[in-house]
């Protein structure tokens, strides 16, 4: 609940700062948004199958949307923050720290950072490859790619997932 208290604070925090697009400021529904070489950025999708880019930040990157949507962000100095609907494909890389939100049937690729947190829904497949610490919370069922780094893995509030073989977690049955 604190990492979702956070990562909800982080967002007001953005909401404050200015949007920068570097693809313009059509941040909508099909459309690509991409912000680049800044100090902080927050792009807001206001609707589905956004297309959403956010790298080469000094501090902060943050990204937003509805469902069916894609985001990336990486190369950025502190934080990756990025919150979408269901059916979303994400990925957070070369950034010290990623704090994820997820709907139901998300795919998330964390690779190359310190700390990946991430929330997701049911029937969600998360893989951390290179990450010190990869912390997943799972509210429904879901798989968990996490080998060689510091897994902790949890289904619903509190039980802890299932090792189906080496490095590959899940709630809900192997």
């Amino acid at each position: 609940m604190r990492r979702v208290l956070a990562a909800l604070g982080f967002f007001l925090i953005c909401l404050c700062c200015s949007i920068g697009c570097t693809s313009g400021d059509n941040c909508s529904s099909g459309n690509h948004c991409e912000c680049s070489g800044g100090d902080q950025c927050f792009l807001g999708c206001d609707g589905d199958g956004c297309d959403q880019s956010c790298h080469n930040m000094g501090t902060l990157c943050g990204t937003t949307c509805g469902d069916d949507c894609r985001s990336q962000c990486h190369d950025v100095g502190t934080t990756c923050s990025q919150s979408c609907g269901s059916r979303c494909g994400l990925e957070c890389s070369h950034v010290p720290t990623c704090g994820v939100l997820c709907g139901d049937n998300c795919l998330l690729k964390c690779h190359d950072t310190s700390a990946c947190s991430a929330q997701v829904g049911p029937n969600s497949e998360v893989t951390c490859t290179s990450v010190d610490t990869c912390r997943v919370k799972c509210t429904g069922s879901c798989i968990v790619h996490c080998a060689d780094t510091g897994c902790n893995i949890t289904c619903g509030e509190t039980a802890p997932a299932t090792e189906c073989e080496h490095g590959r977690y899940a709630c809900g049955g192997c």
